[in-house]
């Protein structure tokens, strides 16, 4: 067992808590205890702990405040950081890939993404005016790091009010994408991806010539994958392996908690890009998971 099957091992462990009702302060003692030390190659450096932002009761917590949203208004999206039950704000976070909170959002169909920054307004608060441009309803995570460990909040869903258009799956595996004038591959190294094991990926960008090109840094790594399953029962934020420099080719590892359809956003700046400091290309790929 390698250290990527370790470390999600022990996310798994560390869920199956929570999804048995602890509570946040026993489970994220638990996390500590359990997570291994050092780069993890498949996701976050560290421990790392995930739970559902309604079952805290005890210990590090983020609520999500945000009122009625319509597509394309601007909307403030709030989030409170505190200790739980005394609800002591929290202003220590810590930088984790160039950022002190990343927020992922997805529509439940999976044919809309975000991923925004919200910056401290006040003590323990922490706030983005955003704009959705598609209306549904929509699954948020909050992504901090606080003492050394990365936590994953998963928010209750909302919904964003207006006409909403579904995004068809197409056919599956779903392993090219065309953004951006680039033609971007995901490349599985086995045929069959299983659940409960590692995984291995790459990742190849080619101009509309052909030509095979890399990526450059954004917000710490060569590309940030957001790894979402069909029903929203996972959710897994990863990087390239490659940590130091830049090649024409990104490979990345993934354990698949369990079986079934997920949809992998793929987010990067090809080399040469002419994109602003903050923006990048996102390349979309649909994969199916069998079971061991």
């Amino acid at each position: 067992m390698n250290r990527c099957d370790r470390h999600m091992l022990n996310r798994l462990l560390v869920i199956s808590f929570w999804l048995s009702g602890s509570t946040g302060a026993f489970a994220q003692e638990t996390a500590g205890r359990l997570s291994p030390p050092g780069e993890v190659i498949c996701g976050y450096a560290g421990s790392y702990f995930a739970i559902e932002a309604s079952r805290v009761q005890q210990g590090l917590s983020v609520q999500l405040l945000a009122g009625e949203a319509a597509v394309s208004q601007p909307v403030p999206l709030r989030f409170r950081v505190s200790q739980m039950p005394q609800g002591t704000p929290v202003d220590d976070l810590q930088v984790e890939h160039e950022k002190l909170m990343h927020v992922i959002g997805v529509r439940e169909d999976l044919g809309a993404f975000l991923h925004i920054h919200p910056q401290r307004a006040a003590s323990g608060l922490w706030e983005i005016i955003h704009a959705f441009t598609n209306a549904g309803r929509y699954q948020i995570w909050s992504d901090i790091k606080h003492r050394g460990t990365v936590y994953s909040f998963a928010h209750p869903r909302f919904t964003v009010a207006g006409e909403s258009l579904a995004t068809p799956r197409g056919t599956i595996p779903q392993l090219q994408d065309q953004k951006g004038g680039y033609d971007i591959s995901l490349v599985p190294a086995e045929p069959a991806l299983v659940a409960g094991r590692t995984n291995s990926f790459e990742v190849i960008v080619r101009d509309d010539s052909g030509n095979q090109v890399g990526t450059d840094f954004f917000l710490g790594a060569l590309m940030h994958f957001v790894i979402v399953k069909d029903d929203l029962s996972a959710y897994r934020h990863a990087h390239a392996k490659e940590h130091w420099k830049s090649g024409r080719t990104v490979s990345f590892e993934q354990v698949f908690p369990q079986p079934g359809l997920y949809k992998i956003f793929a987010q990067f700046r090809p080399q040469k890009t002419k994109l602003p400091p903050d923006e990048a290309i996102l390349a979309e790929f649909w994969v199916r998971v069998s079971a061991r």
